[in-house]
């Protein structure tokens, strides 16, 4: 996947970008670590979200950011599977929720996938439809 920085020019950026921090003393620890995290982002996305860590987001928001629907959102908050603060009306998402339900569900999907290919072996035919157990 291409990035919003080209992989050849990333590790000059972040050379300067840690050039210009180290000068900078007042630059907590946690602003560090959100630059080089940024940078990471920018060079395998061609594009990034940047939220401050209170901030809530819409289920129409949220839904945008994850790439489904805005009443699967819904449905996960009432499920209890993403986290919000819930008025008679509204849901707001979290951000730091929302971060937190992406790890976790790439995680899984990580284990899955890892899992699927621990049943496939040499001996396995191209077409055989692996059932899981």
């Amino acid at each position: 996947m291409a990035g919003a920085i080209a992989h050849d020019k990333a590790p000059q950026l972040r050379e300067a970008v840690d050039e210009a921090l180290r000068g900078a003393p007042e630059i907590t620890d946690s602003a560090r670590a959100a630059f080089a995290r940024l940078l990471d982002v920018l060079e395998s996305s061609d594009d990034a979200v940047v939220f401050p860590a209170d901030a809530t987001i819409s289920t129409s928001q949220a839904a945008a950011l994850l790439g489904v629907s805005r009443m699967t959102v819904v449905r996960l908050v009432d499920r209890g599977e993403l986290g919000a603060e819930t008025s008679a009306v509204h849901r707001r998402i979290p951000v730091s929720e929302l971060a937190r339900y992406q790890a976790e569900t790439r995680t899984r999907r990580r284990s899955a996938m890892a899992e699927l290919a621990g049943d496939v072996t040499e001996a396995t035919p191209a077409d055989q439809v692996i059932e899981s157990r």
